[in-house]
């Protein structure tokens, strides 16, 4: 039996769900295997210094500017992190290291998977402390790095899994060992997405009281919800678009509040958190609104939805490199206002090209990592 740290923290709600999809994929697998998701922040609470909680603090407050789309300080937060983290693995920062060491006295696993950026360094290093072989693994949710230091540390031997060309190149010039890149076909989501449905549509339209003569729309902006939900919802009603819409307001229960309030010449629908990834609705949909997340777009493409994306803002140097996935694979648009939403969903629900684009694309990457994680762990051949 193999042991199995997912470390992931819950800024936005990408991170966390690329770490329950590759949990899931790896006890699908492996039953016997004690594979166990942990929060960055219970790491960081081992600090004695406390500037550990004030990440957590500040994770907290992104949280919070994402809920209302506004990002003031973003980059330098970033900045201030990757410094804390590489800070974190000297001598300067003796008590830190000590600190955060305690944490994996309780338990130091097999490996240590990390789908989270920028702090990696402190946390690898702090647990070879502890266990010197533990094997320590990154897998990049982003198509490309926003800033170097944010998914590449060179400095700090691991091994990375890479989905596609802009981070393999980025990888290399960062110099990161060759030996350590490791490819897979795409990003790691849960593997529920691969599943034959268990709901169809006309039980959807049941279910939520939809028009079965119109087609569906499903706008998601992540597990927090965000103002940009009722924003386009709003704007699409406006317009008079013939179609149903499916919110999902996430956490934000004053979301799901005004979205129920709007006044709407078709359903309109608002769906609050459920903790199952929503795989049925994604196959029932005719497309799929949203930000320009990892997560979101290759659900999209695993479900083969088309995709209108709404352009970044205050994300944009986290979201730049998926806007440039979407338009490269012609998966769906990027719409670069709420405006200009709802003629990207006339022109994704018109034209045949996207459904053919979106197959084109379509991954194993979840299963691709699983096998990888055998491999490092000794249970496999070199996998290619």
């Amino acid at each position: 039996m193999k042991s199995i740290d997912i470390l992931y923290f819950e800024a936005a709600s990408g991170h966390k769900t690329a770490a329950e999809g590759l949990r899931r994929a790896l006890l699908d697998r492996h039953p016997d295997w004690n594979c166990r998701m942990v929060d960055l922040a219970e790491i960081l609470r081992h600090d004695p210094t406390q500037a550990g909680r004030l990440v957590c603090l500040l994770i907290d407050q992104f949280n919070a500017c994402m809920r209302r789309e506004s990002y003031i300080g973003f980059g330098p937060l970033v900045g201030l992190g990757i410094w804390f983290s590489r800070m974190a693995t000297t001598n300067w920062f003796f008590l830190v290291r000590w600190g955060l060491s305690r944490y994996w006295r309780t338990r130091c696993p097999d490996m240590i998977v990390s789908v989270t950026p920028v702090f990696n360094a402190m946390v690898y290093q702090t647990a070879r402390r502890v266990r010197p072989d533990v094997v320590c693994l990154t897998i990049p949710v982003d198509h490309e790095e926003m800033r170097p230091g944010y998914w590449f540390e060179p400095q700090i031997p691991q091994q990375y899994l890479i989905a596609g060309q802009p981070l393999l190149k980025q990888a290399q010039q960062a110099g990161v060992d060759p030996a350590e890149i490791h490819t897979i076909s795409g990003m790691i989501i849960d593997p529920g997405f691969y599943e034959v449905p268990k709901r169809n549509r006309s039980q959807l339209d049941a279910e939520f009281g939809l028009d079965p003569t119109l087609p569906l729309g499903v706008i998601s902006f992540g597990c927090q919800g965000t103002v940009n939900v009722l924003r386009i919802a709003r704007q699409i009603a406006a317009e008079r678009l013939p179609m149903n819409l499916l919110c999902l307001c996430g956490k934000n229960q004053e979301l799901q509040s005004a979205v129920r309030d709007l006044v709407t010449p078709f359903p309109c629908v608002a769906v609050g958190f459920r903790p199952e990834p929503p795989c049925d609705v994604l196959y029932a949909a005719d497309v799929l609104i949203g930000k320009p997340g990892t997560m979101t777009l290759n659900e999209a493409i695993i479900t083969g939805t088309p995709f209108v994306a709404l352009e970044s803002d205050g994300l944009k140097p986290i979201q730049q490199g998926n806007e440039a996935f979407v338009v490269e694979t012609g998966i769906g648009l990027v719409a670069s206002s709420v405006e200009d939403v709802p003629s990207a969903v006339r022109q994704v629900l018109t034209q045949p090209q996207y459904p053919e684009n979106l197959q084109r694309a379509r991954h194993t990457g979840v299963f691709d990592a699983v096998e990888q994680i055998e491999h490092q762990l000794g249970l496999n051949e070199a996998v290619p």
